[in-house]
């Protein structure tokens, strides 16, 4: 029996690619994990507070640096499309940059005026430098995740797992203060960066000469759906995950905000550790089942039992021993993390297994649908946050009702998307 499931396994391309993407992002959130207790002891919470408050600030601008035409890459189906869907997105990737760096040159003290940090004012020019590195790592990373180059992703998934802990470390026992948070994480992601690059433009002609005009603008007229709908719905995602960041900042400061992130930091591990990796592959897959043969509906199955498996445990050990735990690995300054993380955490199990399946929205070409949903995350969340904090509702009350609020949403799109699955060959209405 364990010989017929080991070739089981090795004819099957999903699984050994997950176990190869897994087993390299296991590794690095296990250095993750191994550092994460010597930083929580060398930075405050006001210094996690600061960065969170840059990396959501980060995120939401971010959603515009490629126009999300970055599926593109993935979708089209021959390699001379995919290299100028590639060159379309590093144009846009270069133009928004620039131009995030124009606004806050302009715009500087109304943003410094209306930003409730003082410490991060400092740090805002290096905005559009993170927008800029991150786009154009993401971008190699869907051209090697088409070409199937996992060993290339995970060799760049180790080198940012170890680069960012250990710039951070260093230079907090040098200075003392919230520098080397952002410093560390400004190196990971140029180094990504510069990795990628150079790593996919020696294995494949992606070079300038490639670029063609006429192409790339027939391209970016062909999925101009992805900025008219897709876009929108991203930011909108991006905007409501980032959601509590911004009010817990304008309602209780930095601090909190710091609290608030180490919790939700430790709960998105395992969608980091084993999600990711899932979605990766199962984008791919999903897709070229599509094209192949007009349905994708076991490899969803698939994917779905074995997300809901591995959302199963941390679920359980949270729940009985968040606090506990938080306080013995972070120090016991950081045992409400643990209480946040406890009522947070059946959000995040939904996300683990809704995230990745959510690809379907994209291949059924569902963007109007997939932005309309991410509106009601939005304005139902804010209005959870605005109504509960403005009255004075005890912190965890409203965690607590946003955490509920999120699942049962996770739990609708979820249903949408196994319909999605079970006749994609065919409009579902």
């Amino acid at each position: 029996m364990l010989y017929r499931v080991i070739e089981r396994y090795k004819k099957s391309d999903f699984l050994v690619s997950v176990t190869k993407l897994g087993s390299a992002t296991t590794i690095a959130q296990l250095i993750s994990i191994a550092c994460a207790p010597v930083l929580y002891r060398i930075y405050d919470k006001a210094d996690y507070g600061t960065l969170g408050l840059y990396m959501a600030i980060t995120g939401v601008t971010g959603v515009f640096s490629t126009l999300q035409y970055l599926q593109t890459i993935l979708l089209e189906k021959e390699d001379e499309d995919a290299i100028n869907a590639m060159w379309l997105n590093r144009v846009i990737n270069i133009g928004f940059s620039l131009l995030a760096f124009s606004v806050i040159l302009i715009l500087w003290r109304p943003i410094t005026n209306f930003i409730e940090n003082e410490a991060l004012i400092k740090w805002l020019w290096l905005l559009p430098v993170s927008i800029f590195f991150s786009g154009q790592g993401e971008i190699f990373k869907v051209w090697a995740n088409r070409k199937k180059e996992y060993t290339i992703l995970t060799q760049n998934t180790m080198l940012s797992a170890t680069a960012v802990p250990t710039i951070s470390i260093s230079l907090g026992l040098l200075f003392k203060s919230e520098m080397g948070l952002f410093i560390g994480l400004l190196s990971g992601q140029c180094l990504s960066a510069i990795f990628m690059v150079y790593r996919m433009r020696r294995n494949y002609d992606i070079s300038y000469l490639r670029f063609n005009r006429d192409r790339i603008k027939a391209l970016f007229y062909k999925h101009k759906v992805f900025p008219l709908f897709s876009l929108p719905s991203e930011f909108v995602n991006r905007f409501t995950n980032q959601l509590p960041v911004f009010m817990l900042n304008a309602y209780a400061g930095p601090s909190v905000v710091g609290v608030y992130n180490l919790a939700t930091r430790m709960l998105g591990l395992p969608i980091q550790l084993v999600g990711g990796a899932i979605s990766t592959v199962f984008q791919q897959k999903a897709t070229h089942d599509y094209n192949s043969a007009g349905t994708c509906r076991p490899i969803f199955i698939k994917t779905f039992k074995s997300l809901s498996l591995i959302a199963i445990v941390p679920t359980l050990i949270i729940v009985f021993f968040g606090p506990d735990l938080f306080a013995m690995v972070f120090g016991e300054k950081w045992r409400e993390s643990g209480e946040y993380a406890r009522i947070l955490m059946v959000m995040f199990s939904g996300r683990l297994i809704v995230s990745p399946l959510s690809y379907l929205f994209f291949i059924m070409n569902k963007q109007k649908e997939d932005f309309i949903w991410h509106i009601w995350m939005l304005f139902s969340n804010f209005l959870v946050f605005y109504f509960m904090l403005s009255y004075d509702f005890d912190l965890k009350c409203t965690l607590l009702v946003f955490s509920l609020n999120y699942s049962l949403i996770y739990l609708l799109y979820l249903k949408r998307a196994f319909k999605f699955s079970t006749n994609i060959t065919h409009e579902i209405n």
